[in-house]
């Protein structure tokens, strides 16, 4: 072979090897592609709204829950809500895929009537302190520490108006402001599977019909009511109700308590579960 040839042939085996060279670097870079980051948990908080099942002591043992009144938890876009159930509270929330920090605030001051009360109470605001990570299976929600125990236990509130029957907490007194005195307790509400609203405005019986708009929209037609007379007292809380009635736009329940809005989100009547 001459040198010409010899050339030839070393320049088709480098061209050869460099081909080779490349497409091992490809191969290497394929490998090395990094890995697809963990799935976030899909199942979001905001706009949810809980009933506690159960909870975990300080001693690590798992009780269930005060069945009445329920203890509650519902989330908004960045704030938190919910019952004890002696006492009502809030806070705020950061959740980012499965992990969830809650800072509880304000929160009112009533004595639980009970020991399992106080307990239960003890529990949960310790426990929403410590909270690191939640999973939503289904209906069931679990809030859990940093190592992955179970803190609370909270099933999906499906609590609705039809079938229900409240007791007014309080009425809107046409002035602005939400009242609530030794009559109120008398002031009644059931709303039938058919529509139909009843009770008592604390002297006079009534009824309405009413009309559930999407989740929170409601309509309630005119009341026509006995014609009993009572005291001015009376006859003025029952007016204030009959007119509060008039104006909602808006119902919301939490756990086993149910408040009725105008329009513009003010607070027309309140009432806990009969």
């Amino acid at each position: 072979m001459n040198r010409t040839a010899r050339w030839l042939s070393l320049s088709v085996a480098l061209v050869a090897l460099v081909g080779l060279a490349a497409c091992g670097d490809d191969s290497g870079s394929s490998s090395n592609t990094a890995a697809p980051a963990p799935a976030k948990n899909s199942a979001g908080l905001e706009g949810t709204s809980w009933v506690l099942s159960s909870y975990t002591d300080s001693s690590g043992t798992s009780v269930d829950a005060v069945a009445k009144p329920p203890a509650t938890l519902s989330f908004t876009a960045d704030a938190v809500s919910g019952s004890t159930p002696c006492n009502n509270f809030s806070g705020t929330y950061k959740s980012d895929g499965s992990s969830l920090t809650i800072e509880l605030g304000p929160m009112t001051a009533k004595a639980c009537t009970d020991d399992a009360g106080n307990k239960q109470e003890a529990a949960i605001t310790t426990n929403m302190a410590n909270v690191a990570s939640f999973s939503i299976d289904g209906s069931d929600l679990t809030l859990k520490d940093k190592s992955g125990a179970t803190l609370l236990e909270y099933t999906e509130n499906t609590v609705t108006l039809e079938g229900s029957a409240w007791t007014a907490t309080g009425v809107n007194n046409g002035k602005g402001a939400v009242s609530s005195t030794a009559l109120t307790e008398h002031i009644t509400a059931t709303f039938g599977p058919d529509g139909a609203l009843s009770g008592s405005g604390g002297c006079n019986d009534y009824n309405a019909t009413y009309t559930v708009d999407g989740a929170d929209g409601l309509t309630i037609g005119p009341i026509a009511s006995t014609r009993k007379a009572c005291a001015d007292d009376v006859m003025n809380e029952e007016s204030a109700y009959f007119a509060a009635l008039g104006n909602v736009a808006k119902f919301e329940i939490d756990g086993d308590t149910l408040t009725l809005r105008d329009s513009s989100g003010s607070t027309q009547v309140t009432y806990v579960a009969s």
